[in-house]
């Protein structure tokens, strides 16, 4: 081969080479496709050449993004195929609370009939994370005005103003109940503590007397020989010592309990749409509590919006341990079975223990349809919460990551109440009260 012949081959290999870069980096596609065009009023960073979704699957990519008049016209890439009919819904998605941003499309019905190659559909304007946060505090300091102002009945205020003022009536209704119950208890604990002593010196008359029987001498010693009678008197002091066990464990009972309501709301800025959450964590030890609760409440009878696929009105039944940084809990959680997992990072640190992140699986047989939608894949959220107060936190999560992946804005509301937990106390001294008269009856 030749000089020049070389050169050849290496000038047309090279072309070659700088032909297929330029054609995988400029991401170039054989496949056939068609163009729709999407108004926006705002884009909120959407970029060029970035995928567009059909319930989470992609099917094109943004071709371009340019200016008419005062709106922001997408311009979709639809890979030739896939129909969207002209009742779909057209939004701007994010993968994460600060993730890439993308073009969601969730799919209309088909009578609606298909959308036409070069056809102009306006999409839903996103909402500014800063002002949804803005306007959330705005309508919580509203609202928590309205909670102190006379006010319509029927009304969410209203009703939520009703409730504080039924549980402040309850709460004053078990401080009268306290109040009329704290001399007897006062007496009962004081006869306790007389029988405890009386205990103490017949465990002591007791301990001398399990001496005497393990010596020979004297009327005891005799007593040695009847084994019926040893036996008798051993099983008498160890119930005696039973007994002092239960009445130290119902007394300490009284205080153990530790009771605290816990509230949230969380804001889904692309349906404008809030729900709540309301419970109770019971403690009856450290490190260990009980949540019981509803999740999702709303009126059933509601309307569905496009993209709201949540189910309402759950229920919540879950066993917890915490311990340091770590927060498990597991059970029933939004009426399926599922767990939930709290982190601190910095438990040791005084400011930055503020900041927690929060993950919960559940639904792990899900198979179902909810507002048009076939969900087949377990319920994952995560999220993140900083305490502004010890009652109050601020935070933002993302639920069903494996499914529609819907970001949203967080406000939790969480205080003790110790009237409960004194009643609560009161219970389970009864109920171990009970328990040792049953016993004690028994034959």
């Amino acid at each position: 081969m030749n000089l020049e012949t070389k050169v050849g081959a290496f000038v047309v290999s090279g072309l070659l080479l700088i032909g297929t870069a330029i054609f995988l980096l400029g991401d170039y596609t054989l496949e056939k496709r068609y163009v729709v065009n999407v108004l926006f009023h705002d884009v909120s960073n959407l970029n060029k050449n970035a995928p567009v979704k059909l319930s989470g699957v992609e099917v094109g990519q943004v071709k371009d993004i340019v200016l008419v008049d005062s709106s922001a016209k997408v311009v979709l890439s639809v890979r030739q195929g896939v129909h969207l009919y002209k009742d779909a819904v057209f939004e701007i998605g994010s993968t994460g609370i600060i993730g890439s941003k993308y073009l969601q499309i969730t799919q209309g019905h088909r009578a609606a009939g298909v959308i036409s190659p070069d056809s102009t559909v306006v999409g839903i304007d996103p909402t500014d994370i800063q002002q949804a946060l803005s306007k959330t505090l705005a309508s919580l300091q509203t609202m928590l005005d309205q909670l102190n102002a006379p006010g319509p009945r029927g009304t969410l205020v209203g009703n939520l103003r009703d409730t504080v003022a039924n549980v402040r009536e309850l709460t004053a209704n078990l401080n009268d109940l306290i109040a009329q119950t704290k001399p007897r208890m006062t007496s009962t604990l004081d006869r306790v503590d007389d029988i405890t002593a009386k205990l103490d010196k017949i465990m002591a008359k007791a301990d001398k007397m399990m001496t005497a029987l393990s010596t020979d001498k004297g009327t005891v010693g005799a007593l040695l020989h009847d084994q019926k009678m040893k036996k008798d008197v051993e099983q008498t002091v160890a119930s005696v010592r039973k007994a002092a066990d239960t009445a130290q464990d119902m007394l300490s009972r009284i205080n153990q309990f530790k009771v605290y309501w816990n509230y949230d709301w969380r804001y889904e800025s692309a349906i404008r749409t809030s729900r709540s959450d309301i419970g109770l964590y019971i403690y009856p030890r450290d490190h260990r509590y009980y949540y019981i609760g509803g999740s999702n409440l709303a009126n059933v009878s509601d309307a569905k919006r496009g993209g709201d696929f949540v189910q309402p009105n759950r229920v919540d039944a879950l066993l917890g341990f915490d311990h340091g940084p770590f927060d498990l809990a597991f059970g029933i959680l939004r009426s399926a079975g599922g767990g939930r997992l709290t982190v601190t990072p910095f438990y040791a640190d005084p400011f930055w223990k503020r900041f927690s992140v929060v993950a919960q699986a559940y639904d792990f047989g899900r198979d179902r349809v909810v507002n048009g939608r076939l969900f087949d894949k377990p319920a994952y959220d995560v999220g993140v919460l900083a305490r502004v107060t010890k009652w109050l936190g601020l935070g933002a999560r993302v639920e069903d990551l494996a499914e529609t992946k819907r970001g949203q804005i967080w406000a939790n509301i969480k205080f003790e109440d110790q009237d409960i937990s004194y009643l609560f106390g009161l219970a389970s001294f009864g109920a171990a009260g009970t328990r040792g008269r049953s016993k004690s009856s028994s034959p």
